[in-house]
């Protein structure tokens, strides 16, 4: 393993305060930026870290490790709506990204606080929960917040809550959404995905993917 120049400990201690969180207090989601001296195969490092960290938390809080969903690396150039990520009930999506020319947004949107303050909100929304927000956008508008502090020269870490409404009160989830300010196709837009599944109580995570392959490949998918 690499060896890292962050805190993981205290960068975890973030991620449970903001990103584990059990109201709408928290935000859903936390910012790491690394620098400009950082490398792609340290943010990789850096992002399983982060996991393993935070799957200790799971563990011995909740007898309940992550195990990884996917782990990739592709190029992204394509808006997409308000969304949570396919994955179990409870998860977490990590994104590392990695410097570039391509302009793009990050936003998260608090669809927990959309259900419970506004008055438009359907009075079923989080029981009929769909995994893309479709209703009127005008009434999410007071729940987005644009990451701000995404850097293009920088390599960052952007952790957010994937889950979906359930009946389990450990986590609550948030939208996201990519919107692109330019494209050029003969440039590369890098991001590391990664999302970790929180296990059933007592299920151990079985067939996980090759960390060190992820770490340490030039391979990016289109």
């Amino acid at each position: 393993m690499e060896k890292l120049s962050v805190d993981i400990e205290a960068i975890a201690k973030n991620a449970i305060r903001d990103v584990f969180r059990t109201d709408t207090s928290k935000p859903g989601f936390i910012h790491i930026d690394l620098g400009e001296e950082s490398s792609s195969s340290e943010l990789r490092a850096t992002m399983v870290a982060l996991k393993k960290e935070l799957s200790s938390y799971t563990k011995a809080t909740y007898n309940r490790p992550l195990s990884y969903h996917w782990l990739v690396r592709f190029d992204q150039q394509v808006n997409t709506p308000f969304h949570v990520d396919n994955a179990a009930n409870q998860s977490f999506l990590m994104l590392g990204y990695e410097p570039t020319p391509i302009q793009s947004e990050l936003y998260i949107g608090d669809y927990h606080k959309y259900a419970r303050e506004c008055i438009d909100a359907p009075k079923s929304y989080l029981k009929d929960f769909t995994p893309v927000f479709e209703n009127n956008h005008e009434h999410l508008k007071p729940y987005i917040t644009k990451v701000d502090t995404l850097s293009n020269n920088s390599y960052s870490i952007v952790l957010i809550n994937n889950s979906v409404p359930t009946n389990h009160k450990e986590t609550l989830g948030a939208f996201h959404k990519a919107t692109m300010r330019s494209q050029d196709l003969s440039k590369e837009r890098v991001v590391n995905s990664m999302i970790m599944n929180m296990l059933a109580e007592h299920e151990e995570a079985l067939n996980e993917p090759d960390e060190q392959r992820f770490i340490t490949t030039s391979e990016i998918s289109k």
